[in-house]
């Protein structure tokens, strides 16, 4: 299913799962903001489920509770040992250019939330290339993999430029600053593992 509007982003609930796990680790909404390295503002507008978080921003966040990014996606209790996920049980978040300021234009899918214990995240991210943005850089900690599927994409640092087009990979350490965004005609597609920090 596709979230672009907040009745469906509700649907899915990330926001209230967010709110949940701060209550209950006693931590004030703005404390979670500095951890997550967004203003209080844009945390509450992500809590209460009207705008959807950045990748990057949802790590923070995982990181800053202790928990699994599959937290937010799981729709029940149930975790399994061996998990199959097919195209259409995907869970996919659209982000739109006017959602925060990072202005990123995408749609990210959860390839696998139901894992027991699982290390890696693996997002189906599309990109929409035909909207001139000029993102913020973000960083969090941890490792980051692209694999280049479809159209061309851009990795820019402090730095480096590289452009990505299909086929190419990238593995990269996340904690350095940096901007993906598709470039060229149509919509590129990527997929994208995480290995969050769950150590630091």
């Amino acid at each position: 299913m596709t979230l672009s509007t907040q009745e469906e982003l509700k649907k899915l609930g990330i926001g209230r799962k967010i709110r949940s796990f701060r209550e209950e680790g006693d931590m004030t909404l703005e404390d979670l903001a500095q951890k997550a390295n967004i203003t209080a503002a844009l945390m509450s507008q992500i809590e209460q489920d009207v705008v959807p978080p950045t990748l990057a921003t949802l790590i923070n966040i995982s990181h800053a509770l202790g928990k699994g990014m599959d937290s937010f996606f799981v729709k029940d209790e149930v975790m399994e040992k061996v998990e199959v996920t097919r195209t259409n049980e995907r869970l996919s978040v659209s982000r739109s250019r006017e959602s925060d300021t990072t202005r990123m234009t995408y749609n990210f899918q959860a390839l696998s939330y139901r894992l027991k214990d699982k290390q890696m995240e693996t997002f189906f991210v599309e990109f929409d290339s035909t909207v001139e943005e000029n993102p913020v850089p973000l960083s969090h900690e941890g490792e980051e993999f692209c694999y280049c599927l479809e159209g061309e994409i851009e990795f820019i640092t402090d730095d480096r430029k590289i452009r990505l087009t299909p086929g190419d990979s990238l593995h990269f350490y996340s904690n350095v600053p940096h901007v993906l965004r598709g470039v060229g005609p149509g919509n590129p597609k990527a997929v994208f593992v995480l290995l969050p920090d769950k150590e630091g």
